[in-house]
């Protein structure tokens, strides 16, 4: 980043909070009124939560796949960071969910339909084409560090720097660019509530055998995880694409 772009650092703007406060709390509603009208389970299962046709499913390959773009638009204006580093960060970031958007979707076989290679059907727990669901139970592990992640990122290191015991990355700086900004933390309290309700419901108690508690709250979780990810690079773009512009 050049000594003019750090001067232009100083009044970068994110995003429309009407976004990042409300929008995935439309999900939500899209379960609860669809439970609704579908009273019936399998119903409901088929146009909401079906890997095939439903919505919360699918809602985060239909995330990810933006966030993939926005990254590599982000990527191609590297030159405008202050650290070289920061570009590897972004490739390694916009890989990564590349990949995720893929493995959501098993690479296309939820909405086509084809037969499983015999394989890869041996040691895939669902009998899919993909690849998470060979490793016999970690995905959730990686599912859990990614959530603590976001935990981090957007409660715990604000934390530490409101009660002074750590420096507030000066605007611009590479800090600055490698923390998640303000936009990532609704969707992570979100996200985290949605696991504790998981466990509330359909794990300590038998509330889940009943209408409404028994939405599958661990595809709402993976949405927000794919939320903020998206969040996460799309203000990447959005701030730099302001550098870039002054």
């Amino acid at each position: 980043m050049t000594q003019n772009s750090v001067k232009n650092a100083d009044n970068l703007t994110d995003f429309s909070k009407l976004y990042w406060q409300w929008l995935p709390l439309l999900m939500v509603a899209v379960m609860v009124i669809g439970r609704t009208i579908f009273p019936d389970w399998a119903e409901y299962e088929y146009y909401i939560e079906s890997e095939r046709r439903g919505i919360v499913e699918n809602a985060a390959f239909v995330m990810l796949v933006p966030a993939v773009i926005f990254g590599f638009l982000a990527w191609r204006m590297r030159d405008a960071l202050p650290s070289k580093y920061l570009g590897y960060w972004l490739m390694l970031c916009t890989i990564a969910v590349f990949i995720a958007a893929g493995e959501e979707a098993s690479w296309g076989q939820h909405w086509f339909q084809w037969e499983t290679p015999e394989s890869l059907a041996a040691i895939n727990d669902h009998n899919e084409t993909n690849f998470h669901n060979t490793l016999n139970g970690h995905d959730t592990t990686i599912k859990s560090i990614i959530m603590v992640g976001m935990a981090i990122g957007t409660i715990v290191i604000p934390l530490i720097i409101k009660f002074g015991y750590m420096p507030k990355p000066a605007m611009g700086s590479a800090l600055y660019w490698l923390f998640p900004t303000v936009v990532g933390l609704p969707v992570t309290i979100y996200c985290l509530v949605s696991r504790v309700l998981r466990q509330l419901f359909q794990k300590w108690t038998r509330l889940d055998e009943h209408m409404y508690f028994d939405m599958d709250l661990n595809e709402l979780s993976e949405f927000y995880v794919a939320c903020f990810l998206f969040f996460y690079l799309f203000s990447f773009w959005y701030r730099l694409r302001q550098v870039k512009s002054q």
